[in-house]
């Protein structure tokens, strides 16, 4: 996608963000990029695999499938010495410039189930639970070492991605979110609150009986606030004085399938909606954009952020 909108505004790939006109830039870290023998699974920094002949995330290797042993496992190393270098620079270049946070995407549940597998995961949940609570205490360390170095290196605030949701409720029961997820999820949001440092969280889906608990430990930013799931004006209402919120506009319905006409008004709806007062939401596409989308219509949605402001 990215690609094909440069091609589109007549810039190379670098220059994207900026003509897109990107307030954020995600950090990351540095490690090797390992593929299997003809290419087509990409391991990340843990271990788990990922499709590369498919855009988007699509999985392919579980480490542990096979095995419950997580003593023998190959955890990777949060306190190694290079692994913070680009985003150091990064801090240091455009710090003044962007609000720039750590990519902790897939923080807890889906970093255990890419290393377990989906549907094994969610089993265990249930049949070991024990088993997973070690499993996520495992990974909360790693995600806290990360957290704080990357808060002593300077970044604005903290991003985290969790899919608690799929399109008409949670993916499993918020008395199991409660228990495994939101008290390990809590310290990695303390880590930034108590440095007086926002946190956004990225979490797809219908996660509306969550949302007071996300409040409750510290949460200042939800997104994508996906219109099909989650509508607008209610959640302004409900959540308008205790968070802001970042995307809106559907990369499910309009931008994919939408006029130009369509998409600048569902822009400007969204606006609208989740900023009544004109402050409080970073607008944007509600996901990932990929090449289902227009170009055409991603360039409607910048006019119309221009409409908005």
């Amino acid at each position: 996608m990215g690609r094909l909108l440069a091609a589109h505004f007549g810039v190379n790939e670098a220059e994207l963000p900026e003509r897109l006109g990107n307030h954020l830039l995600r950090v990351d870290i540095d490690h090797p990029r390992r593929t299997n023998a003809d290419g087509s699974i990409e391991f990340d920094w843990w271990g788990a695999g990922w499709d590369t002949r498919t855009e988007g995330y699509w999985h392919a290797f579980s480490p542990l499938e096979n095995s419950l042993d997580l003593d023998r496992f190959p955890w990777p190393d949060p306190n190694g010495e290079k692994i913070l270098d680009t985003a150091e620079q990064t801090i240091l270049r455009h710090g003044p410039s962007y609000f720039i946070a750590p990519n902790l995407g897939m923080c807890l549940f889906e970093r255990a189930w890419s290393l377990r597998g989906f549907d094994a995961l969610l089993m265990d949940m249930l049949e070991r639970t024990q088993w997973v609570e070690e499993l996520l205490d495992r990974i909360l360390e790693i995600q806290l070492t990360l957290s704080r170095r990357f808060v002593a290196a300077g970044v604005a605030g903290g991003y985290f991605g969790d899919d608690y949701g799929a399109q008409r409720a949670m993916l499993f029961s918020p008395r199991l979110w409660r228990r495994l997820i939101k008290p390990r999820l809590a310290k990695l949001f303390a880590v930034y609150v108590d440095a007086g440092l926002p946190v956004i969280l990225h979490s797809d889906g219908d996660i509306r009986a969550i949302l007071p608990d996300l409040v409750e430990i510290g949460l200042t930013t939800l997104n994508p606030v996906q219109p099909e799931v989650l509508e607008h004006t209610w959640l302004q209402s409900e959540y308008g004085a205790k968070l802001s919120f970042y995307g809106g506009v559907s990369t499910q319905g309009v931008l994919p399938g939408g006029t130009v006409e369509e998409v600048r008004a569902a822009t400007i709806a969204c606006a609208r909606a989740l900023a009544p007062e004109g402050t409080g939401l970073l607008l944007g596409a509600s996901h990932r954009m990929q090449s289902d989308i227009p170009a055409r219509n991603v360039e409607a949605m910048l006019d119309a952020f221009d409409k908005s402001s």
